[in-house]
């Protein structure tokens, strides 16, 4: 509530990031509201714990996480680049809406959810080139350490398990 208040009555932009058409970013430098968006965010956490906590003992759901989890680095590092080339390729056509327009109206949020799948299509280019770096295989095949420090082994139980 306290980021809806200073949006609406202090005259914070709406998106918590830098936006075409807005005089100000959230982020340049850290405003109010994009450390109130974080606690939110944070507390959102906090009141769903339990029941992500009650999700994950589902096996089939702790192993989609996994396997995420493994190529998380490289979404992380790669998804801006993802979003640049989109962003760069779509400058060819012209200005494209949510791409390269001011977000004032709910056809933007729709454009901008349509352009999804192609950012998605670019992500998942620069995570086939990048993952083998990720892993420290390096492209070699080889499979990484930490993932087999992690896993516990024949011999001993989970709780043995050597964390790095």
């Amino acid at each position: 509530m306290a980021t809806v208040g200073l949006v609406v009555w202090a005259g914070y932009p709406a998106s918590m990031v830098g936006v075409p058409g807005e005089g100000m970013s959230n982020l340049d430098p850290p405003t109010l509201a994009v450390v109130t968006f974080g606690l939110a965010q944070c507390g959102l956490a906090l009141l769903l714990r339990e029941r992500l906590r009650r999700a994950m003992r589902r096996p089939v759901a702790w192993a989609a996480v996994a396997l995420v989890n493994l190529s998380a680095m490289t979404v992380f590092l790669w998804h801006q680049t993802a979003l640049m080339a989109t962003t760069a390729t779509g400058l060819l056509a012209g200005r494209l809406p949510g791409l390269h327009t001011r977000p004032d109206d709910l056809g933007w949020v729709e454009a901008r959810l349509l352009w999804l799948p192609v950012f998605a299509l670019a992500l998942a280019v620069c995570w086939a080139a990048f993952r083998s770096f990720e892993q420290g295989t390096g492209g070699r095949g080889r499979r990484s350490r930490v993932v087999r420090a992690h896993r516990p082994s024949d011999r001993g139980t989970a709780a043995e398990a050597r964390h790095v």
